[in-house]
């Protein structure tokens, strides 16, 4: 550890003296905190909510059996419908519950509510219900009588708005059966933060979202708009019932108490300690590294080789503004190897929002592990989640054609962390030939405003002999196309500085 930083820490303790040289204690220290996070996952998949589903593994795994009777155990492991929604309360963010009726959705939802120190008796009136008759206003409020007639203008009116909207915990049961105009009033509060009628405005403030389905596909009563699903940050599956849960059952039948009026004091968190929590997850650092990893994983899915002539359109994007879907061009005529590209898999890329959600995931996972940075393994673990409804499989890829391939058509969250796991193997392969990439992006970066003429010209033929290098020895493929994407953008901006400097040096002479 760096002698400076470890001096800081020791003098950026708990204590300190006065002026006065009165002792004086500040807050308990966060580590407190991912351990208060880390006994309330425990007391709810011991005690709450029996949950032996452990899908989030940690570490190298030792395969017992074979073939469809195959087990994976890793060295340590953690259910994800558990963690999850702890991870969202800490950060603040927006989770799906997704499964059959009778799974425990709601229940898990009401649990975090719980843990915000949301009173007992609040927490089933915070619960907004879906259902085809909802309105706007019976979900978020409606003007007074009186106010509405007294009043002259729509400014007047005094609108009385629903108590939920400003708690810490929000939870929406069943929202795909909540009409399509109701859910763009949703869509407001959930996206933007607060809720407008009659020129009032409600603020939603800081808080957890927690949003229920009964359908993976998303089906209901209404179809849910793209808008409001694309604002869903993870989506967790609710596991069915196992037999080991029983005795938690049996003691909620016989004290007819929910497991969110028994949670234990100590693991309430209150609102000062949530913004602790999440800003200190926020700081938690992601290595180069690992940023390069999760980009090549991106650049992968959203390349297209034959969306375009021009390199920048070279993209699914350009097929879907055209009407056309992957399949209509991801063909025989297409050069690349099906079952090496992982872009021929999906439909889609993945979005700057999405990607801010794995980042923000990712880091409240080390958190929690009590890891000082983010590592791939925590990128690897949130990716099923906060993918599982914004990635889109193509149906008819070549990949999905082999019978050892179609069950992951069913299982997209195992479909997702496989399919980075074969980017992570494409990336190990092709880090010698990027790695001029990278040193031509540092040199880029490091170079001074005042590089002469002479310089500014070396570097551009560097970048350029770069990019024919990478096109004589790759295919033009998803693992490349980012760095002739970068290299191009470095190209361009080293002939704009070189002709600042041309005329400078012009105007010096005259």
């Amino acid at each position: 550890m760096d002698p400076h930083r470890l001096v800081a820490s020791w003098l950026d303790g708990r204590a300190r003296v006065e002026k006065d040289g009165a002792l004086v204690l500040g807050p308990r220290r966060s580590a407190g905190l991912s351990g208060k996070l880390r006994r309330a996952y425990t007391w709810i998949a011991t005690q709450a909510l029996v949950c032996p589903y452990l899908d989030m593994e940690l570490g190298e795994s030792t395969t017992l059996g074979k073939g469809e009777a195959r087990v994976d155990l890793g060295r340590a492991a953690h259910a994800s419908y558990v963690l999850l929604p702890l991870l969202c309360l800490v950060t603040s963010q927006r989770l799906l519950f997704v499964g059959a009726p009778g799974r425990g959705k709601t229940t898990m939802a009401t649990i975090m509510a719980a843990l915000a120190g949301i009173p007992e008796g609040e927490i089933r009136r915070i619960v907004q219900h879906g259902h085809p008759q909802l309105t706007t206003a019976d979900l978020l409020g409606s003007p007074l009588p009186g106010s509405l007639v007294k009043a002259e203008e729509s400014r007047e009116i005094r609108v009385e708005w629903r108590r939920w909207i400003g708690k810490r915990v929000k939870i929406i049961d069943e929202y795909n059966r909540i009409p399509t105009k109701t859910q763009s009033a949703l869509l407001s509060l959930l996206a933007e933060g607060y809720a407008e009628s009659f020129e009032q405005v409600a603020l939603a403030g800081k808080s957890a979202w927690y949003l229920t389905a009964n359908e993976d596909s998303g089906g209901g009563t209404f179809q849910v708009i793209e808008a409001l699903k694309d604002r869903i940050d993870v989506v967790v599956r609710a596991p069915p019932f196992h037999a080991r849960s029983l005795d938690a059952l049996a003691e909620r039948v016989a004290t007819a108490r929910p497991p969110e009026t028994r949670i234990p004091a100590d693991v309430v968190f209150s609102a000062e300690e949530l913004d602790q929590a999440e800003a200190e997850i926020r700081a938690v650092p992601v290595p180069e590294s690992v940023l390069d990893v999760l980009g090549f994983f991106a650049g992968q899915l959203d390349f297209c080789r034959r969306a375009s002539d021009v390199l920048e359109y070279r993209n699914k994007d350009t097929l879907h503004l055209a009407g056309k879907k992957v399949a209509h061009v991801c063909n025989e005529d297409c050069p690349l190897d099906k079952n090496v590209h992982v872009c021929t898999q999906t439909e889609n890329g993945v979005s700057a929002r999405a990607l801010q959600a794995i980042l923000l995931f990712a880091k409240a996972l080390a958190y929690f592990r009590g890891k000082s940075e983010v590592s791939v393994t925590d990128v690897r673990l949130v990716l099923p989640f906060t993918l599982f409804e914004k990635l889109r499989p193509n149906l008819q890829s070549a990949f999905f054609q082999k019978a050892e391939s179609r069950v992951l058509l069913l299982d997209r969250a195992t479909w997702i962390t496989r399919l980075f796991d074969q980017a992570a193997v494409q990336h190990a392969a092709y880090a010698p030939l990027r790695a001029s990439v990278r040193e031509l992006q540092a040199e880029a970066e490091a170079t001074a405003l005042g590089a002469t003429t002479a310089e500014l010209k070396r570097r551009v033929g560097k970048v350029q002999r770069a990019m024919e290098e990478l096109l004589k020895r790759a295919d033009l493929s998803g693992p490349i196309y980012e760095d002739l994407v970068l290299l191009k953008s470095l190209h361009e901006s080293y002939q704009r500085r070189l002709a600042a400097a041309e005329r400078l040096e012009g105007g010096a002479r005259e």
